[in-house]
């Protein structure tokens, strides 16, 4: 099997990198970023590459059969303009790739906020649940605009399985520093007043080992994926031993907006407050019912090795 990877060098990456190495199966494994990974493998041939250029030649050239596309803007950024070129353009550059080298298996890791933040959300949503992002929250509106373009190509390509996998937060002992834990690196986490709802993690080796066993098996579909269990946002603050500071709906949306625009902070625009007051929970039941997965963390044990980190 030679696999390609992009955005080989990020957090989600690296730990994919070294799990693969280990695998009897995986032959060659070939790396795309615009950074050096930060391992070391006898079975990687990097390229540094920027995905909003053409790299056909770089599959067919490796004889890629599989591929996993992790390349996207996950941090909140004014610059609108070049998230796009990364996430939309970046993605129709893979896919022409996938064309190129005739790939059979195409993973990509998705999110489970294209299901969007919304009060009238169900408590659990199933795959099949409608796709809803929040306006003003580009990260979950790309996500649902790139889960389209897979599906139109595979829909119109021959012999290639798709996986989508629709994550919630991804945390664990080197998340540090990771997109994900941006809104847990203040001293104080803010709230909404009336509102402290139910958010799901799911640790990093439960991630890889499933994307692992995705590959291995070469399972098409649409999964998603989280930790068992919930946790209230107030038990995640005294996880982490944060401080947890509530304010009316309105006025931390005035708050964080104004922050935002001014260039005050560089967290989060206001869109993002949704997911505080309504973080869609997602079923795993599809997940555990086909490939017969047991989660070696739950949300609240994964959640907990991240603060054994940073609360040292």
């Amino acid at each position: 099997m030679n696999i390609a990877i992009t955005g080989i060098s990020g957090y989600i990456g690296t730990r994919l990198l070294n799990h693969l190495d280990h695998l009897d199966s995986v032959k060659k494994i070939v790396g795309i970023d615009v950074r050096e990974p930060r391992i070391k493998s006898a079975k990687i041939k990097f390229y540094h590459h920027d995905v909003r250029q053409p790299f056909g030649d770089l599959f067919i050239e490796n004889g890629v059969d599989t591929v996993v596309h992790l390349a996207f803007i996950l941090r909140p950024t004014r610059n609108i303009t070049l998230a796009r070129q990364i996430d939309i353009e970046g993605t129709k550059n893979l896919l022409d790739a996938c064309r190129q080298a005739k790939v059979k298996h195409l993973l990509y890791l998705s999110s489970h906020t294209v299901y969007g933040a919304r009060k009238d959300n169900p408590m659990l949503l199933t795959e099949d649940a409608p796709l809803r992002p929040i306006s003003g929250f580009q990260y979950s509106q790309d996500k649902v605009e790139i889960e389209q373009a897979l599906r139109d190509f595979t829909n119109s390509t021959n012999n290639i399985t798709l996986t989508i996998l629709r994550s919630c937060p991804v945390v664990g002992a080197n998340a540090v520093g990771s997109a994900t834990t941006i809104m847990f690196t203040p001293f104080v986490m803010l709230g909404v007043i009336g509102s402290d709802a139910p958010m799901q993690f799911i640790h990093e080796d439960d991630l890889i080992n499933l994307i692992g066993l995705f590959i291995k098996h070469k399972k098409g579909g649409i999964y998603n994926v989280a930790g068992d269990g919930t946790l209230k946002y107030s038990e995640v603050a005294r996880t982490l031993h944060k401080r947890l500071l509530k304010l009316p709906g309105k006025l931390l949306e005035l708050v964080v907006s104004f922050s935002w625009t001014t260039h005050l902070q560089s967290a989060a625009p206001a869109g993002c407050l949704k997911f505080i007051q309504y973080p869609p929970v997602v079923s795993t039941d599809k997940l555990k019912r086909e490939l017969r997965y047991k989660f070696q963390y739950s949300s609240r044990e994964a959640l907990s090795c991240l603060a054994a980190l940073i609360c040292r």
